[in-house]
C-alpha cells in the first residue's frame, strides 16, 4: 500500500511517500516556506497512491486548513481512502515512558499533550511556555510533527479501507483552542 501523508500544523510543512510500513521519500520545508505554495510542488506524480494520510494538528489555523484542503481534495479527485491523526501523538510516536509532546501555538504559548508510551493520556491543550511545569519522570518532546509518523499512525484505519466520500467531508482539523476574531 502506497500512502500520501501531509502534515501542515506548523510552519515546518512535512510530505511523505510510504509504501506499506516504509518511508520512501520525505521533504520538510523549513520557514518562511508555506504550505499552500510548496505541497504542489513537493506532492509531485499522484499516480500509483492508494491512500492519503493526514496531520489533524493541534496547530496553526491557516496551516491545518491548506493541509486538510489538499489531502481531502487528492482523496476525493481520486477516490482513495483518507485518515487522520493528531500531529502530536505523531511526535510521541515511538517514545518510551511519560512525554509531553509539545509545538508552539502563539504568542508564547504551546500546544501540549501527555503520553505514556505513544499513548494519550489527557487532550492537548494550550499553555504559556514560560509556565509549563511536568511531572517528575517526564521528558518534553518538541519537535515538528513528521508526515511519515502521521502516516504510520493512520495505517491500520487504511490498510483495506475503501474509499467514503463522507470522510473526506467528515474529517475536521483540532484547533484545540478558538482563534479570536480580527478587527478590520
Amino acid at each position: 500500500m502506497r500512502v500520501l501523508a501531509l502534515d501542515t500544523s506548523t510552519p515546518h510543512t512535512s510530505c511523505a511517500l510510504l509504501e506499506d510500513d516504509r518511508v520512501v521519500r520525505e521533504r520538510s520545508f523549513e520557514p518562511p516556506a508555506k504550505a499552500g505554495d510548496v505541497l504542489p510542488a513537493a506532492l509531485g506524480d499522484l499516480d500509483g497512491i492508494d491512500a492519503v494520510a493526514v496531520g489533524l494538528g493541534p496547530g496553526s489555523f491557516t496551516g491545518l486548513r491548506v493541509g486538510l484542503a489538499a489531502a481531502k481534495a487528492i482523496a476525493y479527485a481520486r477516490k482513495l481512502p483518507i485518515a487522520g491523526a493528531s500531529s502530536l501523538q505523531a511526535i510521541a510516536a515511538g517514545e518510551r515512558g511519560l512525554v509531553y509532546a509539545a509545538t508552539e501555538a502563539r504568542k508564547g504559548e504551546l500546544f501540549v499533550q501527555a503520553f505514556r508510551d505513544g499513548v494519550p493520556q489527557a487532550p492537548a491543550q494550550v499553555v504559556l511556555a514560560a509556565e509549563l511545569r511536568l511531572p517528575e519522570g517526564a521528558r518534553l518532546v518538541r519537535a515538528p510533527p513528521r508526515a511519515a509518523a502521521v502516516a504510520l499512525l493512520c495505517l491500520p484505519r487504511l490498510r483495506g479501507a475503501s474509499y467514503d466520500a463522507s470522510a473526506c467531508f467528515s474529517l475536521a482539523p483540532d484547533y484545540v483552542q478558538g482563534f479570536p476574531a480580527r478587527g478590520g
